[in-house]
């Protein structure tokens, strides 16, 4: 199985993949019961009322803007979907595709944390600058297992009888 080839990759693709899958969940989920299970989750409702009180804005909007911030969650794990394709596959570039679906993950809780300011919530605004930081390491990990798994590559029994510079 391929993906054991690249158990960092692997863990940070999976991770990320539920956290977003699970958050955007929770924006049309929250404080319901979903038939199998009581999905408790935070009631942003009330949070996003609040936040749009305070704009000035109508509160007919938070519906609307729960939902738009759900399908951007979705749309994040798709990232992490198509990496972790890749990586079962196979297939060369999952760490391009990680690296790809980690600074779009980056991008949200940018946008994420520039609401969070603009509303005054300072709590929200740590919560997501911690998961920025978070995805940083992430970054890292990913890259520091493709640098060493490249220098395996390279010491090879398929490279080590190769001349440098190639014979012409």
């Amino acid at each position: 199985m391929h993906a054991l080839r690249q158990p960092i990759t692997a863990v940070v693709i999976v991770f990320w993949f539920f956290f977003w899958l699970l958050n955007g969940l929770d924006k049309f989920f929250a404080r319901q019961n979903v038939g199998f299970v009581h999905w408790w989750g935070n009631h942003r409702v009330e949070k996003f009322t609040m936040y749009f009180d305070r704009l000035a804005l109508d509160p007919a909007l938070v519906e609307a803007t729960l939902i738009f911030a759900g399908l951007v969650e979705f749309g994040a794990a798709g990232f992490f979907v198509w990496a972790a394709i890749k990586l079962l596959r196979g297939e060369p570039g999952v760490a391009y595709r990680t690296d790809l679906a980690i600074t779009v993950s980056i991008a949200v809780f940018l946008g994420f944390t520039i609401f969070d300011v603009i509303v005054g919530d300072r709590a929200e605004l740590l919560e997501h600058s911690t998961y920025i930081g978070v995805l940083l390491v992430s970054f890292l990990a990913v890259s520091a297992e493709s640098f060493f798994r490249h220098l395996k590559d390279l010491d090879s029994q398929s490279t080590l009888n190769r001349h440098y510079p190639p014979k012409a």
